[in-house]
């Protein structure tokens, strides 16, 4: 591993940012809280959903040229980037495709930071010339890459990447599970107090999520429960209206079931978490999903789509398949007292690394081999 210069780094990080907060999120405020604290120099450049929002936390986009005008400056200056993209995000793709080549032509170096599993659109697509050589483009032209698990790697290095230009990383670490016990509206007290078992989904409205599948499961389930509820709750802002609105056209008892919300702080999502029966996880998509791991640690059982990644602990049910679906929530439900036991043993303190503090390493050393 290569020794740190003394003289500060000065990174900008260009990815999500909250609020609304999400798992990427998330990372970014807690490695760059790191790198800051070791006395380096980390500014964000903020991408996500609010960019446009001036703050003192953040640097805001206004359009795509001020994008770029900035991705300029800041390399002029002396920064290394450091630009977050997964498989599934077209503007995602090119924005970090930006960052790449604004490093090259300005000789700075520019980290990548790939999120994501193996069933994203785009990713991996060796069937499509196109979308096989765009990725290759990214990442060929990134100084290093950062990946959320072996297996990810070895997907990215079937686009001809050197293996030693890439790092696994997982993106869960203890600091998730930092947070305090949150006082929960009125409007969530109520559900919790009028349904059981309930059941824990963080969505989008966009089509892996699979909420057409979730919900027939639902209906499913409620057969056998029929006072089951389940709360959705991550869409951000420019996504809700369209939940509510999928929502709307449901029945009556369909509606009494769901409680929909929109995106909450990291304090008020856990303690939330740890109020409900079991967490219900639907895209195939994700990697090993930070959320995922937060439930884990907390001693929530996890109902998941089977990826091929989640972890040990999790119960998996065939990816599109409602009755499964179904079948594994009644699973859960029926031996909850037992799967909490299990995952007793998961603790943040137990043999989860600290991945913030290895993510902050790899930013600020020329190298990092595995």
């Amino acid at each position: 591993m290569a020794e740190c210069s003394l003289k500060p780094v000065k990174v900008l990080v260009i990815g999500n940012y909250p609020p609304p907060m999400c798992g990427w999120a998330i990372q970014t405020c807690l490695v760059t809280a790191e790198l800051r604290r070791r006395g380096q120099v980390c500014h964000v450049l903020k991408i996500n959903e609010n960019r446009m929002v001036k703050s003192p936390d953040y640097i805001d986009v206004q359009g795509g040229w001020d994008y770029l005008k900035k991705i300029v400056s800041f390399t002029l200056r002396g920064y290394d980037l450091n630009a977050h993209v997964n498989g599934t995000s077209r503007k995602g793709y090119l924005l970090a495709l930006i960052a790449t080549i604004m490093g090259l032509v300005t000789f700075r170096p520019v980290a990548l930071t790939f999120h994501g599993g193996l069933s994203q659109d785009y990713f991996p697509r060796h069937d499509s010339w196109r979308l096989h050589h765009a990725f290759r483009l990214l990442f060929q032209s990134a100084s290093k890459i950062a990946c959320d698990s072996p297996e990810i790697k070895h997907a990215i290095e079937g686009y001809g990447i050197k293996s030693q230009k890439i790092t696994a990383i997982a993106a869960f670490s203890p600091q998730y599970l930092t947070f305090t016990q949150s006082h929960l509206s009125a409007e969530v007290e109520k559900f919790l107090s009028q349904h059981g078992p309930v059941f824990f989904s963080y969505l989008a409205f966009r089509s892996e999520y699979r909420l057409d599948v979730v919900r027939e499961a639902m209906e499913r389930l409620r057969r056998k429960y029929s006072d089951a509820g389940f709360i959705w709750l991550g869409f951000p802002d420019r996504e809700l209206s369209q939940a509510r609105a999928f929502v709307d056209s449901w029945t009556a008892e369909e509606c009494r079931s769901l409680l929909l919300l929109g995106n909450l702080p990291h304090d008020e999502f856990l303690t939330l978490l740890t109020r409900c029966s079991a967490y219900l996880r639907s895209p195939a998509c994700d990697g090993v999903a930070a959320s995922v791991l937060e439930a884990l640690a907390l001693g929530v059982p996890v109902v998941a789509s089977e990826n091929g990644r989640r972890p040990a602990g999790v119960v998996t049910y065939r990816d599109e398949d409602a009755a499964d679906m179904c079948a594994k929530m009644v699973f859960v439900i029926e031996n909850c007292s037992r799967i909490r036991a299990r995952l007793a043993d998961f603790t943040a303190g137990g043999d989860v690394q600290d991945n913030v503090a290895r993510m902050a390493d790899w930013l600020t050393q020329k190298t990092l081999v595995d």
